[in-house]
């Protein structure tokens, strides 16, 4: 769709910088729009917080310690928590200035490369160290949920994509940050918006504490000491022991031997035997739109980024066209298990009746079809005993690393106690049902927001 305008010599003039770029006379005329508008109060952003506060670059990681936050655990509304995501900072060893920790009810936005969304600190989060590229700040005098809503809207988005232009990367200062206009509407429509966020934040922490609760079940279950299983840089294997596949890390010996354990325990069965594995497809990045771009009816495109604490991002990179979600009839459904097989290996989600979507060939779907619960199945692949034996079953392609879904299949999944795999399940399956109505939460409260600025 083309649109045109009319700017006229005095509007560039006023411009913060002289720019002359139609979009940003676009946002503008917008914001000017709203301005009047009786019931619609604009502020800066500035105008409105206690603090906004950058985080320092840290260039030592521990495998231990503080979590450092960085552009790539920012999403919509709620941190990514993943671990193969997080790095830490050892407190004994660098010493952290309180005013980079974060405090529960902080929001922080990126200054860089997820510049348009923003996370809300919460229980699961508080005192994490954040990075030179993150910034956090506090509300007042208006509801918290109101403000993370509005910061991950189209409307924020937009002044996002006008906000700042560097010579190689796009980069928000502290004072462009402090000029973003905030929309204040009436206190019974933000209060609103901010109980839905709330709701939301609830719901997500619990579901994570559910599941973590499961996955120590099942870890006091198994008694395996990962600890006492030692490393080893070099190893020899008998030339009995070959099997076809051929690679260093398939014999690596923590692997193994982790797997030997468990099966002298338990009996085992492969996930090829018990489920349906297929793969996602790929689009072209010709058809990928951003939020901005994006139609009511296209549908989000997930790529193994998009898989964050256990589910499918609320609001990914990408949509597709409707049309192409049609073709490709990927048949997705509730209580699928997701597991990435490139890039970063054995990331784990499980899909709920919120999500309609199309998943890159980056990702596997398994669907159990007999004898294991899906929330059971999930758990289990989401525990070193799934991890370890994908990540042994590895190849590089070219220079990415990548799980072929037949060695995906090979995955042995160990049969524990009966009751407590339902103990096991029905934790899991409470997760996500409040997974699933924590993403209706949040996406009512953005559609809130985007419906009352139009």
């Amino acid at each position: 769709m083309i649109q045109t305008s009319t700017i006229y010599i005095n509007e560039i003039l006023k411009a913060i910088d002289n720019r002359f770029t139609p979009k940003y006379f676009f946002v503008l005329r917008k914001l000017n729009s709203l301005e009047r508008r009786p019931d619609i109060t604009m502020k800066k952003l500035g105008d409105i917080t206690e603090y906004i506060i950058s985080g320092s670059y840290i260039p030592k990681y521990s495998k231990k310690g503080t979590p450092y936050l960085r552009v790539g655990n920012i999403k919509a509304v709620e941190l990514n928590l993943n671990s193969e995501d997080l790095v830490y900072i050892n407190e004994r060893e660098t010493e952290i200035p309180e005013k980079i920790k974060v405090k529960q009810d902080d929001i922080i936005i990126g200054r860089t490369a997820v510049l348009g969304i923003s996370s809300l600190v919460n229980d699961l989060s508080e005192d994490f160290i954040i990075s030179q590229h993150l910034t956090r700040f506090r509300p007042m005098n208006i509801p918290i949920g109101y403000l993370v809503a509005f910061l991950n809207s189209r409307l924020f988005k937009e002044q996002m994509e006008i906000a700042s232009y560097g010579i190689t990367r796009v980069e928000l200062t502290h004072a462009q940050l402090r000029e973003v206009k905030i929309p204040i509407l009436k206190k019974s429509q933000m209060e609103e918006i901010s109980n839905l966020i709330s709701s939301a934040d609830k719901a997500h922490i619990e579901a994570i504490n559910k599941i973590n609760q499961s996955k120590q079940i099942f870890e006091k279950e198994i008694e395996i000491n990962y600890q006492n299983i030692p490393d080893k840089n070099t190893y020899s294997i008998k030339a009995d022991d070959l099997t076809d596949f051929l690679t260093p890390k398939f014999y690596y010996p923590k692997y193994l031997n982790t797997l030997k354990q468990l099966k002298r325990k338990f009996n085992t069965v492969k996930l090829g035997e018990i489920a349906d594995i297929k793969r996602g497809d790929e689009v072209g990045s010709e058809n990928y739109k951003r939020y901005i771009e994006k139609k009511d009816s296209d549908v989000p495109f997930i790529r193994t980024s998009d898989l964050v604490n256990y589910e499918i991002d609320n609001y990914p990179d990408y949509y597709i066209d409707e049309e192409i979600y049609k073709e490709l009839n990927q048949d997705l459904k509730p209580n699928d298990i997701l597991v990435t097989k490139d890039g970063k290996i054995g990331l784990t989600a499980m899909s709920t009746s919120e999500d309609k979507c199309i998943l890159a060939s980056g990702i596997a779907r398994i669907r159990p079809v007999k004898e294991v619960d899906p929330f059971y199945l999930f758990l289990v692949l989401s525990t070193k005993i799934g991890l370890y034996q994908a990540l042994q079953r590895v190849v590089i392609a070219s220079t990415i690393p990548h799980l072929r879904p037949e060695r995906l299949a090979e995955i042995e999944i160990p049969l524990i106690n009966s009751s407590k795999q339902k103990e096991i399940s029905n934790l899991v399956k409470q997760a996500f049902q409040l997974k699933s109505e924590k993403k209706k939460l949040i996406r009512k409260a953005i559609s809130m927001v985007e419906n009352l600025l139009k």
